[in-house]
């Protein structure tokens, strides 16, 4: 037993805000923090893992990532097409064509640590974050897992399952002081709102233990757009009313915050600014 004022003395309570994923998503109160759990839902084709990836790149602390959804060559194709602003269609060449040149740029990613296995169990989850302290001396800022309806379900019952790790996620940030982002389906329906879905949209009803809720869509027009359905800390609408418009350039991998229509700039391998 402890009070809370011994706590906030030791620093015990505070949930620090990580970095910002994006700057507009910061500036509606959408902010990651440590020590708690948060989801990124959206139909299929919402490009999230995309999403995913810019905000760790924006954010750049310590992430261990689970991606179940997207195997290796994907996500450092993915990864080199963001730092390079190249298609991934060159890019997946270039890992087979110019592995050195390729090692060299994802080097500047290293703090994000990764697990491809498809079907991770919530054990794996708890290993995998005992391992990295093991070889860091500390957990992780932020762990992330892509997508959370794969990790096993040694119970055979999906929503049970799910269930499951929503508890467990809540008791893995505590314990490891990690933010820990679950990226989710949203239900495919004719009732599902697009391009943003609403809370209830998400797929399980599991909506309860994360504290900060984004979803994702697309429009008719092909135009990425965010709405934060659920904020523990500041302004949020659960029916996904306030949208938050992205910069999608798909053939890039790239999400940035709304400026302009993105320009496609594709110069020769090698030829690009700052590559050498």
């Amino acid at each position: 037993m402890q009070t809370l004022s011994r706590s906030v003395a030791r620093g015990a309570i505070g949930k620090e805000p990580l970095p910002p994923a994006f700057a507009t998503w910061s500036a509606q109160g959408i902010k990651f923090r440590r020590a708690s759990v948060s989801m990124l839902a959206g139909l299929p084709g919402s490009h999230k893992t995309r999403i995913v990836l810019n905000a760790l790149v924006n954010m750049r602390v310590p992430t261990l990532c689970f991606s179940t959804d997207s195997d290796q060559d994907t996500v450092a194709s993915r990864l080199l097409a963001i730092n390079q602003r190249q298609p991934t269609s060159l890019t997946e060449e270039w890992l087979r064509t110019e592995p050195e040149k390729c090692k060299q740029v994802l080097a500047q990613y290293d703090h994000l640590s990764w697990s491809f296995r498809p079907d991770p169990s919530l054990d794996d989850v708890w290993l995998e974050a005992y391992a990295y302290h093991e070889r860091e001396g500390r957990y992780p800022e932020q762990i992330v897992i892509d997508i959370a309806s794969d990790i096993g379900h040694d119970t055979g019952d999906e929503w049970g399952s799910l269930r499951d790790l929503m508890r467990q996620s809540k008791v893995l940030a505590r314990e490891t002081k990690a933010h820990v982002l679950l990226v989710h389906h949203c239900a495919d329906s004719e009732r599902t709102k697009r391009p943003c879905p609403r809370r209830s949209d998400i797929h399980g009803k599991v909506a309860a233990i994360p504290e900060v809720i984004v979803t994702c869509g697309v429009d008719n027009s092909g135009g990425l757009h965010v709405a934060c359905v659920k904020n523990r800390h500041a302004k949020a609408s659960a029916d996904a009313e306030i949208r938050i418009p992205m910069t999608l350039d798909a053939a890039c991998s790239v999400v940035t915050d709304y400026v302009s229509a993105p320009q496609h700039g594709y110069a020769p391998w090698g030829q690009e600014e700052g590559w050498s």
